[in-house]
């Protein structure tokens, strides 16, 4: 994938994304060394070029690897969160609450 933080194109390894944040058509995309670059490719285009990367919300598409913790409305109306490996909490959709948790329970070795 590309980035651009110098003039000119660079490309970047998506197993250095923590995640990802949609701007209109714009996405942020937050690395392992704390960068964060601005990418003129939507959430959409990530999402078909990393099937592997979930998206927990209509603004945020994550690396299931770096899930820190995944906080869990009261109730149904409660937002849910992700704790990223950065301590940046994501929201996450009603609608993507039980495929979150379900991909969050596969990443994870052992539960403490």
């Amino acid at each position: 994938m590309k980035k651009k933080d110098k003039p000119g194109i660079n490309y970047f390894d998506p197993r250095t994304v923590l995640y990802l944040r949609g701007d209109v058509n714009y996405s942020h995309v937050h690395l392992l060394n704390g960068q964060i670059v601005l990418s003129c490719r939507t959430l959409k285009w990530f999402a078909q070029k990393w099937p592997y990367f979930t998206r927990a919300h209509k603004q945020a598409l994550v690396n299931p690897a770096y899930i820190h913790q995944l906080k869990l409305g009261l109730t149904s109306r409660s937002t849910s969160y992700l704790v990223m490996q950065d301590e940046a909490q994501l929201a996450i959709s009603r609608r993507q609450v039980a495929s979150v948790v379900a991909q969050f329970e596969q990443t994870q070795s052992c539960p403490i």
